[in-house]
């Protein structure tokens, strides 16, 4: 078979991947991308992503990383040379009782205590300024006026251009069979197209990571999601500008720039057995749709258009896994972002690609996947096995 010399080879095309070999490349470096379909296309997460840009709502894990992504979302369009169809248009939480009005004002608190300073403690009033329309239960809402939204495929393709300009190679349509490992260390990993040595892995492969981890013994704690997404016919443009949600339901709603509505909020599909496609449940179609129009009434004059899902690799703690692996020198994994990743691409971009130079990345410091040593086995087989 043939053998092919790279600094680093980098397991997936999707937005991370794509936004590290992007980030890795401009600093000189070889980046060999293996991507087994390309980016952004079925069932990949980075295809079926809400596009939520937002830092509201954050694990405190992810704030250092949410504070530096949003700072770069506002020039990352003339940064990649592309139209990302990014819009700053706030992210809406909202309160439809006292008691939920109540969590929120703690909610606002927790925000502040992350850096998140801007967000504020809106009332019925002002979210009905901020979107009109909403339903009569509405009595709060938690403001961040600088989170927004943006078309996940376009940024994953634009990530990947971007790099490729800086001279990565992507190998679409080619599956990463195995990692290669000597001793303890990574050196590369058997693909379709021959055997790849490098001086460093970044595992980034989203649902499907966990297969290639287990060629060297790696077992991670995560499971794969088919996450359902909603589009509707095309609205009056700007009846909503920010992304709206709600502390009792199960709802992200944004309006696109050509008027759809986009409805997500974690409604569950099924993975195919084999874990290359999905089935939709009707249920959670009629469910999603019930939710958005009982929130904001005037989606119910629009129609479904379409319906599908993204495999997602959930984590076990609902955070990801982003750094070096003990035992297992020369692996980076950057893997397990649990439905709400994408925002934070252009940071965990910059960071790995610093991780790996040698420099400093205390933005990851929450993530680090040495944290898996620490979970329950069986809680996490249990985990693994749950059905959604």
């Amino acid at each position: 078979m043939n053998e092919l010399h790279s600094d680093v080879l980098i397991i997936g095309a999707g937005v991370m991947g794509s936004a590290i070999a992007y980030h890795i490349a401009r600093q000189g470096q070889r980046v060999l991308v293996v991507e087994q379909a390309a980016p952004a296309v079925t069932p990949a997460a980075s295809w079926a992503s809400a596009g939520g840009v937002r830092r509201q709502g954050r694990h405190a894990a992810e704030a250092r990383l949410a504070i530096e992504a949003i700072e770069r979302w506002q020039t990352l369009e003339e940064e990649l040379e592309a139209d990302l169809q990014y819009r700053q248009g706030g992210n809406l939480l909202l309160a439809e009782s006292d008691e939920e009005a109540e969590q929120l004002a703690a909610f606002v608190e927790q925000q502040h205590e992350h850096g998140f300073s801007d967000v504020r403690l809106v009332d019925r009033q002002e979210a009905r300024a901020l979107v009109p329309g909403l339903n009569d239960r509405v009595v709060a809402g938690s403001y961040s006026p600088r989170d927004g939204q943006a078309d996940p495929a376009l940024t994953t393709r634009a990530f990947a251009a971007a790099a490729q300009r800086h001279g990565a190679v992507y190998w679409n349509e080619t599956r990463a069979l195995a990692l290669l490992r000597q001793g303890a260390r990574i050196v590369g990993a058997r693909t379709a197209r021959g055997e790849v040595r490098t001086g460093h892995v970044v595992l980034a492969a989203g649902a499907w990571s966990d297969e290639l981890a287990a060629s060297v013994g790696l077992r991670l704690p995560i499971r794969t999601r088919a996450l359902q997404m909603i589009l509707s016919d095309a609205a009056p443009p700007d009846t909503l500008r920010p992304v709206l949600s709600a502390v009792g339901r199960s709802l992200s709603l944004k309006q696109l720039a050509g008027g759809e509505f986009l409805l997500g909020g974690g409604w569950p599909g099924d993975p195919t057995p084999d874990r290359r496609s999905y089935t939709l449940r009707p249920d959670s179609i009629r469910g999603n749709w019930a939710t958005a129009c009982e929130l904001l009434p005037v989606v119910s004059r629009q129609h479904v258009a379409r319906s599908w899902c993204g495999l997602e690799a959930e984590s076990f703690d609902g955070i990801p896994f982003i750094g070096a692996v003990a035992g297992l020198d020369g692996l980076t994994l950057a893997l397990g972002f649990s439905g709400h990743g994408f925002a934070l691409s252009p940071a965990v971009g910059r960071c790995v690609a610093d991780l790996i130079a040698g420099r400093p990345a205390p933005g990851l410091d929450g993530l680090r996947p040495d944290r898996m040593t620490d979970f329950p086995h069986d809680q996490v087989e249990a985990f693994k096995t749950e059905q959604a």
